[in-house]
């Protein structure tokens, strides 16, 4: 499996986009789309109508989403970890 990184500056704080990636109500704010999402370690999810789908395997509030994507034909799932901290500058 290869491993890809990346990093996003964004200009809110990371209890908001924390919110954004794991509140079901909030994602639909967003994207316009229903989301079936939870905080517990296990649960399924799936987003834009199952375009991105998966199992939750670990949160950290307001710091850490790890999940496990399944993409269409992908005989192997990915690990998707976000990891959200304050900028050392504010944005806002």
């Amino acid at each position: 499996m290869k491993d890809y990184k990346n990093y996003f500056i964004l200009a809110a704080p990371p209890e908001d986009v924390y919110k954004a990636l794991t509140n079901p109500a909030t994602i639909r704010l967003w994207s316009g789309e229903p989301a079936i999402m939870s905080t517990e370690p296990g649960s399924e999810f799936s987003l834009w109508d199952d375009s991105i789908a998966g199992r939750n395997i670990e949160f950290e509030d307001d710091r850490k989403v790890v999940q496990e994507w399944y993409f269409g034909e992908q005989e192997v799932p990915s690990i998707v970890t976000i990891i959200l901290h304050p900028h050392k500058k504010e944005l806002l």
